[in-house]
């Protein structure tokens, strides 16, 4: 193979993904309690493990929205039953509006290990939504004033997704 070529390139590339969603895969298993306070501090986001099944309760998440006097606005766990079929939080912050609290998951079984859900809560509907056919596998980056930069699934190809102007038909609330 000559330096350069794309079939070198693409190899580098799956081989680059690969690693890192290995390397997210044990980030997600030495979860800890984490909290993010909005950039308002009138809000926290707390996540934290599933504790579901022992062995692999660090794979899967909880996350928890509260008010900055600890009343708690929304919650979603994120486990399965055999802890091998939900989802852990990788990477999460808020906008710096503090409208959105947006994060990327992970499969806790290693299943489409290339496929990483973006998740957000939104103050105003005081819900959790997935954003459907996207992926924060390569790119996940908040940007002002509440945008999320992410990649299309399945095709990779950059994107910016504005939250606050979301269309019905790009989400999928989470219940």
């Amino acid at each position: 193979m000559r330096r350069g070529s794309p079939l070198l390139r693409g190899t580098m590339r799956v081989a680059l993904m690969v690693l890192v969603a290995a390397l997210a895969g044990l980030a997600a298993r030495n979860q800890k309690v984490t909290t993010f306070k909005s950039p308002d501090r009138q809000l926290a986001a707390v996540v934290s493990p599933a504790d579901r099944q022992k062995g692999v309760e660090a794979n899967e998440s909880r996350v928890s929205i509260l008010r900055s006097d600890g009343t708690q606005l929304r919650r979603h766990d994120f486990s399965s039953a055999d802890g091998e079929h939900g989802y852990g939080v990788d990477g999460a912050q808020w906008t710096p509006n503090s409208l959105f609290f947006v994060f990327r998951m992970r499969n806790s079984g290693g299943h489409m290990p290339m496929y990483a859900p973006v998740v957000f809560w939104s103050r105003k509907a005081n819900r959790f939504y997935q954003l459907n056919d996207y992926t924060a596998d390569q790119t996940f980056s908040v940007v002002a004033p509440d945008s999320v930069s992410v990649s299309t699934w399945p095709a990779l190809k950059p994107a910016t997704m504005w939250l606050r102007g979301v269309r019905e038909s790009q989400i999928t609330e989470l219940r």
